[in-house]
């Protein structure tokens, strides 16, 4: 296929010389518009039915269509220009598949533009599967104009729909909640013999019909049956939408979001019962399906309204639930960890030693909205065959060419990655220090940007932290695992870190845990009430279940508490003895898991700096000795605090200069700790 590619100025097309099979052409010279189907084509009665374009079209300078779109320059405004339309060629030419656009959105910008075969800017392009994504938003969209709540994910489906006769469900269809609906864990299980009977007598579909009929004719709902399995929740949760809204599903969907995000030209068909179809049979355009993506990594912002909450988006993207039959992106090269949150798709993308978390919405016939946030980048694909290279590509071809410092070229990209260095050993592959604290991980784990906290998993294999990158202000959760001896960097999305119990199977954030499960860890759940009013930054566990945590109050007065298991039960919070509460801004403890030393950070008189590390080592009869400084090898003028030791015990992290931007994770022998221990 020969290409029409459209440059601001020859200059750009010189970046391209070798490249004889079409014609570079400057924006002054003349003028090449995208393809656009005519009024007969946007008829036909089939999108397959399209005529294949005889020229590719590849823009590198997007054009400014007023449609609520920013654009720039790909090579200018970000990204590497030769490597990405080294790829759309390689498109262009069928070595990826029967691809119909590619578009690329970069730090807000849409910089790349391409169509191929049927692919045309202003014809909606069948969605299949992605429609279930825009469905996961529209009930975003509710919640954020009140009509449900976030805890309303919690309740059960039937509370929603009141025209339901639960005498007739099967046992434990009452209990599936909306959440479970959202991540195709309800459990229900319809034979396709029963699916062709309900074919037959479409009437009882109507309204909440359909639900009535999927919850009677189900097998009976279990622990078992409530895996994960595609498709049993996307028309749930559209019959909830419709019950909670004003009007109709049909008419809030077009108002409070289509609407609002200049979405004019679609196609939304209605299902059997009557309301939108909830998990196929939409067509959007590429340009509107980036629209969506926008939505999505901006956090539920559109053009500074904010549409669906913030909190919304952070679940509806993380990794809830484990796919273990997603064969058709099994073994891809460069995608790892495909999992399931609320209608849409998670996976890691690598590339060398660093891991990439991915948010698709994803269709059969090879639809994506990809979004990556920590590179602020959004990729926009629609074919007309079944392509599921595209997340293989977006690791290897497209990523390549936004991660700064990595090679210019795509003929260097795999001399490359044979290059990066090779992360082998324990803690990262890191040279231990002695007794005088280094840096942890330069590059890696301690970077130009604020990288805070710190915690390994008790087989040492893992290691969580978080990040706030300097410039834009996003904070991500970091983790670095090691598998078959090698370290892998993963960004884990805007999940909060903390601190992995002794035994490995609780995370603690705040007042707040995960639980480790099969999958990956839970979402957040409470500690309970007797810490709901208390403001924790930190919480550590010791062996015993002991918890000992921090209190933030803006007077820096805020006391270290512990709490007990007591005979299986949680004691109520008690402030630690004036020991340890001396000074102020007194935080971030750590317990021993043996219970026999706590450390934390407080500004005290007689100190090094602003806030220095101390610890107190547990006396024979249960009390704890006095606050004993670290000393000046720890200690400087600056903040130094936030010190935790390493489940091996060989290790001791902090944080010096903790005031952003001077920020710094530090780890030194833990034999540090053993100098300052009282002698018997």
């Amino acid at each position: 296929m020969t290409i029409n590619l459209k440059f601001k100025s020859l200059i750009g097309a010189a970046l391209l010389g070798g490249m004889s099979s079409f014609a570079a052409l400057s924006v002054e010279d003349d003028k090449i518009f995208a393809p656009e189907a005519t009024a007969a084509e946007t008829s036909l009665s089939s999108y397959r039915d399209m005529p294949v374009l005889k020229e590719a079209f590849i823009d590198t300078a997007p054009t400014d269509r007023k449609d609520g779109i920013l654009v720039g320059e790909l090579g200018i405004d970000g990204g590497n220009k030769a490597i990405i339309v080294k790829l759309a060629q390689e498109i262009a030419d069928n070595k990826h598949g029967s691809y119909d656009s590619l578009l690329i959105a970069h730090k807000g910008k849409l910089l790349f533009e391409s169509y191929y075969s049927r692919g045309r800017i202003n014809l909606p392009h069948y969605q299949a599967s992605a429609t279930k994504s825009y469905t996961s938003l529209a009930l975003g969209r509710a919640i954020q104009l009140g009509y449900l709540t976030m805890a309303d994910l919690d309740n059960p489906l039937a509370s929603f729909l009141k025209d339901l006769d639960p005498t007739k469900f099967v046992d434990g269809a009452e209990k599936i909640t909306l959440h479970q609906a959202l991540t195709m864990t309800t459990g229900i299980r319809i034979s396709n013999e029963k699916r062709k009977e309900f074919e037959k007598n479409p009437g009882q579909l109507k309204g909440q019909g359909e639900i009535q009929t999927y919850l009677e004719q189900s097998a009976p709902i279990t622990a078992e049956s409530q895996s994960f399995k595609y498709g049993t929740g996307p028309r749930l949760v559209m019959q909830v939408i419709d019950a909670v809204v004003p009007g109709s599903a049909k008419d809030f969907i077009k108002n409070e979001l289509l609407d609002k995000m200049g979405i004019t030209n679609y196609h939304w068909r209605t299902a059997v019962s009557g309301l939108p179809e909830a998990g196929w049979r939409v067509s959007m355009t590429s340009r509107d399906m980036l629209k969506w993506g926008t939505l999505a990594i901006n956090k539920g912002k559109w053009q500074g309204e904010q549409l669906v909450p913030a909190a919304f988006i952070a679940r509806a993207t993380s990794k809830i639930a484990q796919s273990k039959h997603d064969e058709n992106f099994a073994d891809i090269p460069g995608v790892t960890g495909t999992a399931y949150g609320y209608f849409w798709w998670q996976a890691d993308l690598s590339i060398g030693n660093k891991s990439y978390l991915s948010k698709a919405a994803r269709g059969g016939g090879g639809q994506y909205i990809i979004v990556i946030d920590e590179l602020d980048l959004v990729v926009v694909v629609t074919a007309n065959h079944r392509n599921n290279d595209t997340s293989a590509l977006t690791a290897t071809r497209i990523l390549p060419a936004f991660i700064q410092n990595l090679m210019p070229t795509i003929s260097e990209i795999s001399d490359n990655q044979d290059k990066l260095p090779v992360l082998e050993g324990p803690y990262i592959g890191q040279k231990p220090p002695g007794l005088t604290p280094e840096v942890f991980a330069p590059s890696l784990a301690s970077t130009e940007h604020r990288d805070w906290g710190g915690s390994f998993s008790p087989d040492m294999k893992e290691y969580y932290f978080g990040r706030r990158n300097n410039t834009s202000g996003q904070s991500t959760s970091v983790v670095f695992k090691s598998k078959n001896n090698r370290w892998h960097e993963t960004v884990l999305g805007p999940k909060e870190n903390g601190f992995i119990s002794p035994d490995g199977k609780i995370m603690h954030v705040g007042k707040q845990y995960r639980k480790r499960t099969n999958e990956g860890w839970s979402e957040l759940k409470s500690l309970g009430s007797a810490f709901e009013d208390i403001r924790i930054m930190r919480l550590t566990a010791s062996a015993k279940g002991t918890y000992v945590f921090d209190e933030a109050t803006s007077d820096g007065n805020g006391v270290l508490r512990y709490s007990r298991l007591l005979n299986g039960k949680r004691e109520a919070p008690r402030p630690l003895s004036k020991e340890i509460n001396t000074g102020k801004w007194t935080a971030h403890p750590f317990i021993a898991p043996d219970e026999s030393y706590i450390i934390w950070d407080s500004e005290n008189d007689g100190g090094y700096g602003d806030s220095d590390m101390y610890i107190s080592f547990r006396q024979r009869d249960g009390s704890w000795g006095d606050a004993t400084n670290f000393g000046d090898k720890i200690n400087t003028e600056g903040e130094d605090g936030g010190g935790y030791v390493t489940p091996d015990g060989k290790y001791l992290f902090f944080c010096r200069r903790c005031s952003p931007p001077d920020f710094e994770i530090m780890w030194v022998d833990a034999q540090i700790i053993e100098n300052l221990r009282p002698k018997p």
